[in-house]
């Protein structure tokens, strides 16, 4: 086999293993496009992305055309990315986020923030803790 031919072999190899079923998560990754992520929640906010009904928690990411259902007296805090702002929105509501905005379908208007936000980086530091609802006891 030729190093042409190996060359060829391996690119219709990840070709295919990118199109089946087995979609790496790292692939998957690369394929959603990330438009914000959640700030802040408080009362119970459930968002819809692929199909799929999640309740949303802090630090989860925002792909594009997510709908999220804000149930009474909840609210959402989230960056987003194009706007360069963190949003505040306020329950009953129902709203749509795209990479181009985002819109209400019902419920009351967004709070835009005076606070810019911006894509969060990977650390260049190692070690530490991430932790999801936990308070630290001093």
């Amino acid at each position: 086999m030729t190093f042409s031919s190996a060359v060829r072999a391996a690119i219709i190899f990840a070709t295919v293993l990118r199109a089946g079923p087995g979609l790496s998560p790292s692939a998957a990754q690369e394929l959603s496009t990330d438009v914000g992520f959640v700030e802040a929640v408080s009362g119970r906010v459930v968002a819809m992305a692929h199909g799929t009904p999640v309740l949303v928690d802090v630090s989860d990411v925002i792909s594009d055309q997510t709908r999220f259902d804000l149930l009474g007296n909840s609210e959402l805090n989230l960056c987003h990315y194009r706007i360069g702002r963190f949003i505040v929105l306020k329950g009953p509501a129902r709203i749509i986020v795209s990479k181009d905005g985002i819109t209400v379908q019902a419920g009351s208007p967004v709070e835009i923030s005076h606070q810019t936000c911006t894509v969060v980086q990977a650390s260049k530091s190692q070690g530490g803790i991430a932790a999801r609802g936990v308070t630290s006891k001093k």
